[in-house]
């Protein structure tokens, strides 16, 4: 009977407490303004000292994936010939635009507050943020050594690991945005979706009472056909609910049967043909 006190008092919207609204049926919002009211004073964290950290970083970051991708064959090409012959563009500033921009990205992924963003999003943004990071220190290693031994060109292990960067850049990008975008439209797999409560089905909301009721008759149903009333019956009867409510009106719709008509696999039904049998 807890679970259908606890409906009827949430229905009501009475708390434990006389005289005190329950937050649960609104969404515990009370919770959270009662939260924020706690500290007025509040300020937001400002975002200018990362401006100051990241521009000598990002000088730094961009000389060195410059410098590497011109010991590895990046270089001035004609992307649009016979089109745009004029237009040239240098293709080694696409590797620090490609791995730093794209490790911003998915660590902003990673660290978002909220639940709009799963458990597997979550997951591969951090995985990826620390892959990337971790392939732009390898790039800023290989370009100072290379530089400092005054090489010209990359050995070709070094060329083939940068080269096949842009392509990795844009592949993790394609599917964390794409991962993304699922959690936005609710497609994502955040986590098992959830059971109508005691008292709801699909076809709109159903009251306490006439929720036992359609479980009586449920359980009239199965008496006559000479089946057990188990929460496994009662969903194959019709009804819907989670387990624990199914559960719940299982054994308790036996002993509001009428004497003879609860089957004799339940609870009901077992104590009443033990109160027929001699006792010896």
């Amino acid at each position: 009977m807890s679970a259908v006190t606890a409906e009827l008092a949430a229905e009501a919207g009475i708390c434990g407490q006389a005289g005190r609204r329950c937050t649960c049926a609104e969404g515990r919002d009370g919770d959270d303004a009662e939260a924020q009211a706690a500290v007025p004073g509040r300020r937001a964290v400002r975002s200018w000292p990362l401006l100051v950290l990241a521009a000598p970083a990002a000088v730094a970051v961009w000389s060195g994936w410059v410098g590497i991708g011109q010991m590895t064959g990046f270089g001035m090409v004609h992307p649009l010939p016979g089109i745009w012959d004029s237009l040239r563009v240098d293709t080694a500033v696409t590797l620090p635009v490609g791995v730093e921009a794209y490790a911003a990205y998915a660590l902003r992924a990673w660290l978002a507050r909220g639940r709009q963003v799963s458990r597997r999003t979550r997951r591969f943004a951090g995985w990826s943020a620390a892959g990337s990071l971790l392939l732009g220190m390898a790039g800023q290693v290989a370009y100072h050594l290379l530089a400092q031994a005054g090489a010209t060109r990359a050995p070709w292990q070094i060329t083939t690991a940068v080269s096949c960067l842009p392509v990795l850049v844009l592949g993790t990008g394609a599917a964390l945005a794409h991962l993304l975008h699922a959690d936005a439209g609710g497609t994502g797999h955040a986590g098992p979706a959830p059971q109508p409560p005691l008292g709801s089905r699909p076809g709109g909301p159903l009251s306490v009472t006439g929720r036992l009721a359609e479980a009586e008759a449920a359980a009239r149903q199965l008496a006559a056909a000479g089946q057990g009333i188990s929460r496994r019956a009662l969903r194959s009867a019709g009804l819907h609910g989670s387990n624990t409510d199914l559960g719940f009106l299982a054994a308790m719709i036996p002993a509001r049967l009428p004497a003879g008509q609860a089957p004799a696999g339940s609870g009901a039904g077992k104590a009443q043909v033990r109160a027929r049998l001699p006792s010896r």
